[in-house]
């Protein structure tokens, strides 16, 4: 009976280590299985946006130095965030960008045709350390009215001069005064109009001098200058209105023929802009009653060109022009000056 007992505590003992070597060989397996099962967490990938490295305030143009590349989720790529740079260096901000955050581009406009401002939408328009400024145009000084907005000009001035006395700041020449003694005594005085001394005078015995005096008023002298090299058209036409010349057509629902809508009227201003000093020379051409002419500029172009003022005696010695000689014969009929003609769209005006 003890021997019984002692092979069944034998066999027991032996079936509670296989127990437990069972188990520990099989613990690591199952917790190796267990942990390979589990889905690793996947990384967040991101893209780089555009943000704000400084607050830019409603209607500034934006610079490079308050931009900068930044990484931003791709799982949150709300559609029209600023992924470049150059898509919005130089526009302008419609509403107040607070650093950090990422620009969209419903955020920026071309122009200020969009933007909450308390400002015209010219003033907007115009880039730094420049003015916009009003000048008069025809259909001769703007090249046919082929200028357009955002057109680069060349402006043109034109002045007349004349000799003035320099004290008393009018036409010269002056009239003379002359004071005699009559054979009473008395001061007596005549008025000629003043002139050049002829000094070897066939009558110097009898007459104390002789002047030879104008017949006709002082000519004005002629000078043309380039004034701006290169001004940018902001608008044509007035600012609040309107300024397409272009003929539109309507046609009816029934399939009518089209009924051509009235020309818009040309228009007879442009907006540029300038630099303060060019837009303080503009304004003072336009109040001496100067001429202006504007050249429209090649796309893109931005040479400098350094040509002097250009009058009578240099245009007959830059161009090579001669004085022609007196003939003893001559056109019929008699040419006293250019004919000049006068087309269909012209209005003729009267010289002052």
């Amino acid at each position: 009976m003890r021997r019984r007992m002692m092979l069944i505590f034998g066999l027991l003992i032996f079936v509670v280590a296989g127990v437990i070597l069972i188990v520990t060989q099989l613990l690591p397996s199952i917790g190796g299985r267990s942990q390979s099962s589990v889905t690793p967490t996947p990384a967040i990938r991101q893209i780089q946006v555009v943000l704000v490295a400084q607050d830019i305030s409603v209607g500034s143009i934006i610079t490079e130095d308050k931009i900068f590349d930044g990484p931003w989720p791709s799982n949150y790529d709300v559609p029209g965030l600023v992924t470049n740079k150059e898509n919005i260096i130089g526009r302008r901000a419609k509403a107040d960008l607070r650093r950090g955050e990422p620009i969209f581009s419903s955020q920026v406009a071309e122009s200020g045709t969009a933007i909450t401002y308390p400002a015209s939408v010219i003033s907007l328009n115009i880039n730094p350390n420049k003015v916009a400024i009003a000048v008069p145009i025809t259909r001769l000084s703007s090249v046919a009215y082929a200028v357009g907005t955002n057109d680069h000009l060349m402006i043109m001035a034109t002045l007349m001069f004349i000799d003035i006395d320099p004290g008393l700041q009018t036409d010269m020449p002056n009239d003379l005064l002359l004071v005699n003694i009559n054979n009473k005594g008395n001061l007596t005085g005549s008025t000629m109009i003043g002139g050049r001394i002829f000094k070897e005078d066939p009558l110097s015995s009898t007459v104390l001098a002789t002047f030879y005096t104008p017949n006709e008023k002082q000519r004005g002298r002629m000078s043309s200058v380039l004034l701006v090299q290169d001004a940018r058209v902001i608008n044509v036409g007035n600012a609040n209105a309107s300024t397409s010349s272009l003929i539109t057509q309507s046609t009816s629902k029934a399939g009518a023929a089209a009924t051509p809508v009235p020309a818009a009227k040309n228009p007879d201003i442009i907006i540029i802009e300038v630099t303060p000093e060019e837009a303080l020379a503009i304004n003072y051409v336009i109040r001496m009653n100067g001429d202006l002419t504007y050249a429209i500029r090649s796309a893109g172009d931005k040479t400098t060109y350094d040509i002097p003022s250009l009058d009578l005696k240099r245009l007959m010695e830059d161009f090579k022009i001669d004085i022609p000689a007196k003939l003893n014969f001559g056109t019929n009929p008699r040419v006293d000056k250019p004919h000049i003609p006068v087309l269909g769209n012209d209005v003729p005006v009267e010289a002052k």
